[in-house]
């Protein structure tokens, strides 16, 4: 079953997500060489096949109006009993732009609506055997990662691949 999301992708952290995806068998790969590391904004999102020209065209004029922007993936944490991450600072830029995406959109909470607090986070696979502390201790010599967000992307998820179905640059109606 698949499924759809709106992300930020995150080029500056990919070698470290794909490399690890790699030796965790997730069978989660980019179908177009897409990136791998990303912050999800909303999802799961529009069924593919009710995606339109007036979702797309939505989605394109929400994100011209965004500025690029900076930010530092700072630390690893984990969600309990769930993935680990890296945390993304300022976090409240990615609440901001999910609380814009769920006007535009407000059938489609973030998550499902399965959680009352959206926590922005960038997932890094584990390795088999290994836990939270052992890849803190492994990123620690590369965090902090300093990042620039430019584009969002609307993506495919499907088991074992990924599709980026449409881009969407920040700031083309700046001025």
């Amino acid at each position: 079953m698949s499924h759809t999301v709106v992300q930020i992708p995150v080029r500056e952290a990919e070698t470290i997500v794909r490399r690890r995806a790699l030796a965790s068998g997730s069978p989660f790969q980019p179908q177009d060489g897409g990136v791998l590391a990303h912050i999800t904004l909303l999802g799961p999102f529009i069924p593919e096949p009710d995606i339109d020209d007036g979702v797309l065209g939505d989605l394109e004029r929400y994100f011209a109006d965004i500025t690029s922007f900076g930010f530092t993936l700072s630390g690893v944490s984990e969600f309990p009993g769930g993935p680990t991450y890296l945390v993304p600072e300022p976090g409240g830029v990615f609440r901001r732009l999910t609380s814009g995406l769920l006007r535009v959109f407000p059938e489609f909470p973030p998550y499902g609506g399965a959680f009352d607090d959206v926590v922005p986070h960038l997932s890094v696979p584990l390795v088999d055997g290994e836990d939270t502390e052992t890849l803190r201790a492994e990123l620690e010599r590369r965090l902090p990662i300093e990042a620039v967000a430019h584009t969002a992307t609307l993506v495919r998820v499907a088991e074992g691949d990924t599709l980026t179905l449409a881009t969407f640059p920040f700031g083309t109606t700046a001025a």
